[in-house]
């Protein structure tokens, strides 16, 4: 897990990637929004794309004030093959039209679904959706998605009708959520039906949904389209200020989503240089206390797609004069849902200091627990940042330098980092060029490669 400190501010993820969040940077007309989720099912047209796991999902995407948008948005997957993400790339238009009654919201556009290490599931659609407020708060819309017949799929055609209404305050604000939906599945699958019915509401900045799902019996073996209940939690950019009101005094929430070419923890590839999306959720009180989750797409060649990160920890300030020096302690646990057997444990405890003006230095101490399956030895890391001013673009050049203590039968290793950030409106860029000495792994997971990152936090 790349670390970061708790303090940051929110990231967004809905389950629609076309609902585009409004955020607070313009530029010639162009907005920029994020997305982040956690859910414990990823469930798409009724059938679970994780085999009944949790799912960590994101978005980044840019729309002009004239209708035009475009994005990808992403999820980890599991098909008991080597595909764990999927990556969907869109791009469409969407307006209103007026028709004094009231307006009607269209939205038309091209979708591709991709999966990076299984080339053979790729496929296209085109969607095309009305979007229809009659009365305050109750929301309806119609979507047809044809499946264009290209590369190694028939993907068939779906129709959905979705509904939402939103209770007055005084009945809490939950909004009551439903849909219904029916797959034209050509080259052999069975056609099917597939509904849902929930509720959710904003709470303490975050959006929490619990959905009941079901379609008639398509006959999966693995059960993924037996009936079941979701739970969601998620933000978007910009958040609800309301909801965040909501926290106790002293408590804060944020977020995070990136989109990564490759996950490198300690200077090995997760994902088998392939890309990942990757998204946290925190809580912070104002004494230094904090808690969190965050996840990634893996891919180790097993039924593994997913780690979640659930962490603890105090971080505070002791000023020596010369200047405060941040100290951070706390608990770490790696989690692996289908695959057990992974799981293991750290205690860490780190350092930071700023001994001139945007300059930020930390060393790191990862301890690794003796328990459960695995022995994961001792990590220490150092880093360093310097953000340029702004006569030089405001680039910020970074470096790490870690030596792992691998314990069980590893090889001991040394890793590197070096690369540079900048930030694109509500978005970060960073290009990094990462390295061990070789452990001599035999998948090229730990050689020498360039890793391209967007990311935001809010």
């Amino acid at each position: 897990m790349q670390k970061t400190k708790l303090s940051v501010a929110i990231a967004l993820l809905t389950t629609s990637p076309f609902a585009l969040a409004e955020g607070d940077d313009s530029f010639y007309g162009f907005t920029g929004s994020a997305s982040v989720a956690l859910t414990t099912d990823y469930v798409w047209r009724g059938v679970s794309q994780t085999r009944n796991d949790p799912a960590i999902q994101g978005s980044f995407d840019i729309s002009h004030e004239s209708g035009f948008y475009a994005g990808v948005w992403g999820s980890n997957v599991e098909f008991g093959d080597t595909a764990s993400l999927e990556l969907d790339i869109y791009g469409g238009f969407s307006n209103d039209v007026d028709f004094g009654f009231g307006a009607i919201t269209y939205d038309l556009g091209w979708l591709r679904y991709e999966y990076p290490s299984e080339a053979g599931l790729n496929f296209n659609e085109l969607y095309f959706g009305l979007g229809f407020s009659p009365i305050e708060n109750l929301n309806m819309s119609a979507y047809y998605y044809y499946g264009l017949r290209i590369e190694n799929t028939n993907p068939g055609d779906y129709r959905e009708f979705a509904m939402d209404y939103t209770l007055p305050d005084e009945m809490f604000g939950f909004t009551i959520l439903g849909s219904v939906g029916h797959y034209d599945v050509t080259g052999g699958g069975d056609d099917y039906w597939n509904w849902k019915i929930g509720v959710a509401k904003d709470i303490a900045g975050f959006n929490f949904e619990v959905a009941y799902t079901e379609t008639d019996d398509i006959g999966a073996a693995d059960s993924s389209d037996d009936s079941k209940i979701v739970a969601t939690i998620s933000k978007e950019l910009g958040g609800s200020a309301d909801s965040a009101a909501m926290l106790p005094d002293g408590f804060e929430t944020s977020a995070s989503v990136a989109l990564t070419t490759d996950y490198v923890w300690r200077g090995v590839s997760q994902t088998r240089n392939d890309p990942a999306i990757q998204g946290s959720f925190d809580i912070a009180h104002e004494s230094g206390f904090y808690a969190g989750v965050w996840g990634s797409n893996v891919e180790f060649g097993d039924t593994t797609s997913l780690e979640l990160d659930i962490y603890g920890g105090f971080s505070n300030d002791v000023d020596f004069g010369f200047g405060a020096i941040t100290y951070d302690l706390g608990w770490l646990r790696y989690e692996y849902p289908s695959e057990a057997g992974l799981n293991f444990n750290e205690l860490y405890f780190g350092l930071g200091f700023s001994p001139i003006d945007s300059l930020n230095m930390s060393a790191y101490y990862y301890y690794g627990l003796r328990i459960e399956n695995t022995n994961p030895g001792d990590y220490r890391e150092f880093a360093m940042d310097y953000t340029l001013p702004d006569e030089l673009f405001g680039v910020t050049i970074l470096g790490s330098v870690g030596h792992y203590d691998v314990t069980g039968g590893g090889d001991d290793y040394w890793n590197w980092k070096m690369g540079a950030g900048r930030d694109f409106g509500p978005f970060n860029l960073e290009v990094a060029y990462t390295e061990t000495d070789d452990i001599g792994d035999t998948s090229s997971a730990d050689d020498a490669k360039v890793v391209g990152t967007i990311s935001t936090s809010f």
